[in-house]
């Protein structure tokens, strides 16, 4: 079956929607609840910053799960340093770095 050009962009559409209504949604819980919603850009790179030392490791490859920081020898799990890393960038976004 073959979708048009105006089926796809519906889907896009829609897609958008439902993840903002999921957010929303997030926001509107997590406020009922006295949390703080943090975002971070989409772009960050969180994999490939060493959260120890600030490292920007360019060589890190998609497939890469772990990586040893060239300057400060400590060993990574991308998804691990990845969460360490957006939980700073929010911070340092929201000036609440030192909480």
């Amino acid at each position: 079956m073959h979708l048009g050009v105006f089926n796809l962009t519906a889907i896009f559409f829609i897609f958008v929607f439902v993840i903002a209504e999921f957010v929303t949604q997030l926001e509107y819980k997590a406020q009922k609840q006295g949390k703080t919603i943090l975002r971070i850009g989409q772009l960050e790179p969180s994999t490939k910053i060493c959260s120890e030392c600030g490292y920007y490791n360019r060589d890190l490859n998609l497939s890469d799960r772990d990586w040893i920081c060239p300057d400060c020898g400590i060993h990574h799990d991308r998804d691990i340093n990845a969460a360490i890393n957006i939980r700073k960038f929010a911070l340092d976004r929201q000036n609440l770095i030192g909480i």
